[in-house]
């Protein structure tokens, strides 16, 4: 039987890196959404709130490596992006653990939240 489990991953846009919790794997993909969002409030919190993050654009990738969001700081789209990316692993030898949970959800980022579930049922 495979199980197929989900990591959230954001890629900071200033030092050209990403980030994520260590070998952090989420049952649903709804938990990693939760995840992803604790992330970007993170990365807004470093940035003191001037990335412009893109509700608009569509989605781009596969079930296996999903971008759920893009942002540019100070709304620069000549710079290089912040992203939000879900990737979907099957038969890894890891714990499921519990995500880290956003203090604010705004409306749009439970708009996005919805539309990875539903990308991914």
């Amino acid at each position: 039987m495979s199980v197929t489990l989900y990591q959230a991953r954001a890629g900071d846009g200033m030092k050209k890196r990403g980030l994520k919790r260590a070998d952090t794997f989420f049952r649903t993909p709804a938990e990693a959404v939760s995840e992803a969002l604790a992330l970007k409030e993170r990365m807004d919190s470093t940035y003191k709130n001037e990335i412009d993050w893109d509700y608009k654009a569509m989605l781009k990738g596969s079930t296996s490596k999903l971008k759920i969001l893009k942002g540019y700081l100070g709304g620069d789209k000549a710079s290089n992006p912040f992203y939000l990316e879900i990737s979907a692993t099957e038969n890894v030898k890891a714990e499921p653990v519990s995500p880290i949970k956003p203090k604010n959800v705004s409306k749009e980022d439970k708009k996005v939240e919805k539309t990875v579930v539903k990308f991914y049922k």
